[in-house]
Formats: C-alpha cells, structure tokens, sequence
C-alpha cells in the first residue's frame, strides 16, 4: 500500500511540474513558464576586453612561420611551374613522346603549371 502512495505522489509530482512548465490551466501549451534547461549556460568567457589578449602577430614565432611558409610556397611555386613547362615544351617540341598516355599527363601538367603560377602568388599574399 505504500508502493501505491509513493507512486500516486510521484505521478501527481509529475503532474504538478509539467503543470509549472506548460500553462494547461489555458489549454495553450505552447506558451512556456518558468522554463529552464537542464544546462547552465554562461557567457563570461565573451565579457572579456578584446585589449586583454596579447598580439601574437608580432611574436618571433609568428614572423619565423612566415618566413617558412613564403619559401614553401616559392619552392612549389618554383618546381611546379619549371617541371611542368619542361614536360609541356619536350610534349610540344618532339612528336615521338606524342601518345595518349603523354597527352593526358600534358592535360595535368598544363591544369598544375597554371595553378602555380595563378593561385600560389594569391595564397603567397595570403599567408605571408
């Protein structure tokens, strides 16, 4: 018999919280009261000044990685756009290299030789 009061008590509980959230007493339940999630949510990680953070642009890091990145792309710059001219000018100056397989890697190498001398000074300006 307490199982069964405990219970009825658990459920009229129920009923009085779905009671509190929704307002039934309307017959409206999509209007909300008191409605919370089950999660707390701050914002104080946003309220922080923007002058607070140092500049990490101005590091010995940041200025080294530059350095990298600008040789990097040079050197892709540099041995996609000579390789690639090389295969296209021996494709173009001899006849015998002239077979299927050879044009479809010219097609490849002229997409590759325009990409390095197209895109590569963009991202350049980009990154460095």
């Amino acid at each position: 018999m307490a199982t069964e009061q405990t219970e009825h008590n658990l459920s009229a509980t129920a009923r009085l919280g779905f009671a509190a959230i929704y307002s039934i007493h309307d017959g409206d339940f999509t209007s909300l009261r008191n409605f919370s999630f089950p999660f707390n949510f701050t914002y104080g990680d946003y309220d922080l000044p923007l002058d607070s953070e140092d500049d990490l642009t101005k590091t010995r890091t940041f200025f080294t990685a530059k350095i990298v990145i600008g040789v990097a792309l040079v050197g892709i710059m540099l041995v996609c756009g000579v390789g690639n001219f090389i295969f296209i000018a021996a494709l173009a100056r001899y006849k015998k290299l002239r077979n299927l397989t050879n044009l479809l890697i010219a097609n490849l190498a002229i997409s590759d030789f325009i990409v390095a001398i197209v895109c590569c000074p963009f991202e350049m300006d980009y990154y460095v």
